[in-house]
């Protein structure tokens, strides 16, 4: 069997690194053939990730991008080893960051950065 390409690009972790992140998943996004569902659900949940990254680890992060069967998993791979935090919801609606990121995914989660000493935050859609 053989294993997913994965595409990938380092950030440094400065405001505009969230519209890279983006342009890069759209990138990706073409050259996989993903829906404009997923296009779209994708770039909103990796700037929320990418967003996270730059507010609470700075430094080099890493986005990864590879396609699951029918779906896609997006990774944000950062310095900061502290798993991150759900927040609580704004009265007035979402709160960013997790919470759009656990709405929008088929799944999602953290783990080590197998390559590091931070973390990794994951998701999946279909």
């Amino acid at each position: 069997m053989r294993t997913p390409r994965v595409h990938e690009i380092k950030l440094r972790a400065q405001p505009q690194d969230v519209h890279a992140a983006r342009m890069f998943f759209r990138d990706v996004a073409g050259r996989l053939d993903l829906t404009d569902e997923q296009t779209q659900t994708g770039e909103l949940a990796l700037s929320e990730l990418v967003t996270n990254a730059i507010v609470h680890a700075g430094g080099v992060i890493t986005v990864r991008a590879r396609k699951e069967g029918r779906g896609i998993r997006l990774e944000v791979i950062d310095g900061n080893a502290e798993s991150p935090r759900m927040g609580k919801p704004d009265p007035e609606g979402f709160d960013g960051g997790l919470p759009i990121v656990a709405a929008v995914a088929h799944e999602w989660g953290w783990d080590d950065d197998p390559d590091g000493d931070g973390k990794r935050v994951w998701l999946t859609l279909l």
